[in-house]
C-alpha cells in the first residue's frame, strides 16, 4: 500500500552511540543529518552535531574512540522524526537504523567550539571490505561460495540469496581480494547463470543482506506523491529530469563474442544469426520487471532491426576447460553484456524529486524494483482546466536521499522509468484511488 508523507516544523534526529553511551540521544545536538542510499551501493550517513566547549569531542577521547576504533566497530543507531516526541512510521518518521562510523571530522574557529561530522556505513558493507589476501579456493554453485565468503568474513550478517544455475562443485578462487570485490566482481558476469537471466541487486538493511536477481524480488509500491499549483496537500518540492535519447546510438543492443575451448565453438554476431547467445537487448532480457506506464509518457524503444546502435563488451573467458561449469560457454557468455544492459536501462528516463520527509525510504530493500506513483497536474493545453503531465505516473525507484536541519527534512527520491513498451514484468499497477 504506497503511503504519502506527512510534514511538521523543526524536525529531529535520534542519534545514539551504543559503545560509548547508549542512553543519551546526542541527536538533541545535531546541526545536519544526511542519509544516502543507491542501488547496489549500500547506504551512507553523515551526522554534523554542535559540539560547544569540547564535551562530545572530550568524551569521544575518554571513552576511547581513538585506542578503539581501529580495533572495534563502533556504530550509531539513529532515526529521523518529522517533530518532537514519537512519530508514526512511515508518514512521520523512519525506523531505526544502525551504520558502523568510518571517520569523525572535526572545525571550527575557536579554541573551545566546534562541530563533529560522522560518517558511517552500512554494515555488511563495512565488514565485507576487510580482506586477508587470501588465495583460498571455494568449492560449490557461485551463489554458495558467496554463502561461505559472507559467513567467513562478516558472520553476524544474515545474508539471503537467489540460487545460481552452475554446478555444485565448481571451484572459486578468491584471487586475493577482499571479499567485497570478490562479489562485486562475479555478480557483474553472473546475471547469466541466475535462473530467469536478469542482473542482481544488492540490498542491506542493519545487519541483513539481499542478493538477489531482479526478477524473483516482489515489487511493491512505496509512495505517492502530489504536485499541482496552489494545491494544499502538494508533496513535491523540486524536480530535474534527464531523457536521455541518445543511448539508442550506443546501448540500443550490446554485444559480446568469444571461444569456447571445450567445444570448439565460435561465438559472434554473425554466427549468432538468432540473436540468442551474444546478444543483449530488450527482447531477451523480458523476465525483468519494468514500471507500467501510458504510451505517451515515455519513450518509444528503438528498432532492434536497424545494423546501428550496437556497443561489443568483452566476454568473460570460459570459466572452465573441462566445462566443469556444468553450463555450455554460450549459456553464459552474455554475463557481462547483459548486465550492462540491464543496468544502463536505469539511465534512460531519469527523474529526481524532492519531496516532504519520508521515513518510508530507510534500507535499500526495494530499490531497483519498487515504483512510487506521481500525481502532476499542468496547466491544459486550451489554457482552462488541468491535465496530467507526462511526468505523471509508475516509477521505479533507485534511491534515496534525506537532508534534515532545523528548517526543514527534504528527502530526493532517484526513479527510472523505460520504454513504454519495453519487454518485461509490468508492475506499480493503476493510479491510486
Amino acid at each position: 500500500m504506497s503511503n504519502s508523507p506527512q510534514a511538521e516544523s523543526r524536525p529531529q534526529v535520534e542519534v545514539y552511540f551504543p559503545e560509548l553511551d547508549d542512553g543519551v540521544n546526542y541527536g538533541i545536538n545535531y546541526l545536519q543529518f544526511e542519509f544516502k542510499a543507491l542501488l547496489n551501493n549500500g547506504y551512507i550517513i553523515k551526522l554534523r552535531l554542535n559540539d560547544p566547549n569540547f564535551s562530545l569531542n572530550s568524551k569521544l577521547i575518554d571513552e576511547g574512540y581513538l585506542q578503539r576504533s581501529r580495533r572495534e566497530d563502533l556504530t550509531i543507531r539513529f532515526k529521523i522524526k518529522a517533530g518532537a516526541g514519537e512519530q508514526p512510521f512511515p508518514e512521520k518518521s523512519t525506523e531505526f537504523q544502525t551504520a558502523i562510523i568510518t571517520n569523525v571530522v572535526g572545525q571550527g574557529d575557536g579554541s573551545d567550539d566546534a562541530a563533529l561530522d560522522f560518517y558511517a556505513i552500512d554494515p555488511p558493507t563495512f565488514w565485507l571490505s576487510r580482506g586477508k589476501g587470501s588465495g583460498a579456493v571455494y568449492n560449490g554453485k557461485l551463489s554458495e561460495v558467496i554463502e561461505n565468503i559472507v559467513e567467513e568474513y562478516a558472520p553476524d550478517v544474515e545474508l539471503d540469496i537467489s540460487e545460481t544455475t552452475d554446478n555444485d562443485q565448481n571451484k572459486w578462487a578468491m584471487m586475493r581480494q577482499d571479499p567485497k570485490s570478490f562479489i562485486s566482481s562475479v555478480v557483474d558476469w553472473s546475471s547469466s547463470i541466475t535462473s530467469n537471466k536478469t542482473h542482481w541487486i544488492i540490498a542491506p538493511n542493519g545487519n541483513e543482506l539481499t542478493i538477489k536477481e531482479q526478477a524473483e524480488l516482489e515489487s511493491t509500491r512505496r509512495g505517492y506523491y502530489r504536485c499541482w499549483d496552489g494545491a494544499a496537500n502538494n508533496t513535491i518540492a523540486g524536480w530535474s529530469f534527464v531523457a536521455n535519447n541518445f543511448l539508442s546510438n550506443t546501448n540500443k543492443q550490446i554485444i559480446t563474442q568469444g571461444l569456447s575451448a571445450v567445444s570448439g565453438q565460435y561465438l559472434d554476431r554473425i554466427t549468432d544469426e538468432d540473436k540468442a547467445f551474444v546478444f543483449a537487448n530488450d527482447s531477451n532480457t523480458a523476465n525483468k520487471q519494468v514500471p507500467k506506464v501510458a504510451e505517451e509518457r515515455s519513450f518509444t524503444k528503438p528498432d532492434e532491426d536497424d545494423e546501428f546502435g550496437v556497443t561489443s563488451y568483452n566476454s568473460i573467458p570460459e570459466v572452465y576447460s573441462a566445462g566443469d561449469i556444468g553450463l555450455r560457454y554460450e549459456d553464459y557468455i552474455d554475463g557481462n553484456a547483459r548486465n550492462a544492459y540491464l543496468n544502463v536501462m536505469y539511465k534512460l528516463f531519469n527523474l529526481k524529486i524532492s519531496v516532504l520527509g519520508h521515513g518510508e525510504w530507510w534500507n535499500n530493500i526495494g530499490l531497483g524494483v519498487d515504483t512510487v506513483y506521481l500525481k502532476w497536474m499542468s496547466q491544459g493545453k486550451d489554457g482552462e482546466g488541468r491535465e496530467l503531465w507526462f511526468l505523471s505516473g509508475n516509477r521505479l525507484v533507485y534511491g534515496f536521499h534525506h537532508m534534515v536541519n532545523s528548517g526543514g527534512w527534504y528527502t530526493d527520491l532517484y526513479l527510472s522509468r523505460y520504454d513504454y513498451d519495453a519487454e518485461g514484468t509490468e508492475v506499480g499497477g493503476d493510479a491510486p484511488d
